[in-house]
């Protein structure tokens, strides 16, 4: 009986060994499974943060600024990373948004097509961003890195990068996943903030054209009145006076015809003198109100005459000039005599002017430049006159610039657009006039 009960020392280590490698398994087991749910739940707390936290606040409104650093700080500390970066892409080159931990780091330019490669790409790691972009690499040679292109529908908006001491495979599959994720999460929030910033700007821009509008439209209507106040004085003061003095003359002369004939032809005389007066006001006043010279022959004879009258030497290039839409030959024309007319005043003794007018790719451009004293254009607030030209070419569609500074005279631009059925228009109203 003792020899059945008697028992191998072989196969009692035997079965030591097996237990401990049973033992060994099981434990092996239990700290793969631990891992693999740290690691999820690393991936699942960097992704539940955008998913939740980031899309529905940044959906209520809080800014771009404050969530991003959120972010990433989350994205650190679920992976266990030494560092964690956002870049943003923006015309044509890479600005480090948000670090954790915080660091300074200068704007990169990308190389012509890197943006789109790397819009494509997938999350890498070192080699790829030693090829690509070697500006984003660490001094560390030794740590993990991984970098997600932040893109929506093929445009690079920006990178997360993050690093990790260890080896890269390790990383790779711990934050890939999440990356892909996060990267898709904040690429979509960036597309959407960036296109509320762009409706937002426009819909600053429309309300600052339609107050321009309204107050162009404002000193429109007051330049109207105070030209049509203006043009019932010239009348008044001047043709109306000369026509009075003819009708009472006239009456002189019937009364003097037989009684003092010698009387009655001087009056005569001056009545003939009064009347040429009075034709040469009325010339003036039309020539003031629309030129005939302008309406007949067009733009560069009605300018030429402007130059011969302007009360400073103007000298005026012209060539190839044809008829356009009455509307605009009058614009430019008003302009330009206006720009003469600030240069007689302003441009000191001695100065001397030059008008140019030209057609080019779809406009009717003009510049009016004198050699006098000059101001400075950035400090200055347009007078009444430039606010009138700027009005004016406004109206017709155009535009008007300036530029001048002190001692190097003063430079008058402005441009309208033409359209296709522009020559037909104006010649078919040349005709009606005619």
């Amino acid at each position: 009986m003792p020899d059945l009960i008697r028992t191998d020392p072989a196969i009692i280590a035997l079965a030591a060994i097996l237990i401990a490698l049973a033992g060994i398994t099981a434990a092996t087991a239990t700290f793969t499974w631990v891992r693999q749910r740290r690691q999820e739940a690393a991936s699942l707390s960097a992704i539940d943060f955008v998913r939740a936290s980031f899309a529905s606040r940044l959906a209520h409104g809080e800014p771009m600024d404050k969530l991003l650093p959120e972010a990433v700080a989350a994205l650190r500390d679920s992976l266990k990373l030494d560092e964690a970066q956002l870049w943003l892409s923006e015309g044509g080159s890479l600005s480090l948004a948000v670090s954790d931990p915080r660091r300074e780091a200068p704007r990169i330019s990308l190389l012509p097509n890197v943006d789109t490669i790397a819009a494509n790409a997938r999350v890498s790691g070192r080699p790829w961003a030693k090829v690509w972009l070697p500006e984003l690499l660490p001094d560390r040679h030794d740590a993990a890195l991984r970098v997600a292109p932040i893109t929506f529908s093929g445009q690079l908006l920006g990178l997360i990068m993050i690093e990790r001491t260890g080896h890269e495979e390790r990383l790779a599959a711990e934050a890939d996943v999440t990356l892909e994720e996060l990267a898709r999460e904040v690429g979509a929030a960036l597309k959407k903030e960036r296109l509320d910033g762009a409706l937002r700007d426009s819909m600053e821009q429309l309300r600052g054209q339609a107050q321009d509008l309204q107050a162009s439209r404002a000193r429109i209507v007051a330049a109207a009145d105070a030209e049509r106040r203006r043009i019932e004085r010239d009348l008044h003061d001047g043709a109306q006076q000369y026509l009075v003095a003819i009708a009472v003359k006239a009456g002189l002369v019937q009364q003097l015809a037989e009684r003092d004939p010698s009387r009655s032809r001087a009056l005569l005389d001056e009545l003939a003198s009064d009347t040429q007066s009075a034709l040469d006001e009325l010339r003036n006043l039309a020539h003031g109100i629309y030129p005939p010279l302008l309406s007949s022959a067009g733009l560069r004879e009605a300018i030429a005459a402007a130059c011969r009258r302007a009360a400073l030497p103007t000298e005026l290039e012209a060539a190839d000039l044809r008829r356009y839409a009455p509307q605009l030959e009058a614009a430019v024309y008003f302009c330009c005599l206006e720009a003469l007319q600030n240069a007689a005043k302003y441009a000191g003794k001695g100065a001397s002017a030059r008008v140019k007018l030209w057609e080019e790719e779809g406009g009717l451009l003009f510049e009016v430049r004198d050699d006098g004293v000059g101001f400075d254009a950035t400090q200055s607030n347009p007078g009444v006159g430039l606010t009138n030209m700027s009005d004016r070419l406004g109206a017709v569609g155009g535009r008007l610039s300036i530029e001048s500074e002190p001692g190097k005279g003063t430079q008058i631009k402005g441009a309208v657009p033409l359209a296709d059925d522009q020559e037909t228009s104006s010649r078919s109203s040349v005709a009606d006039r005619a």
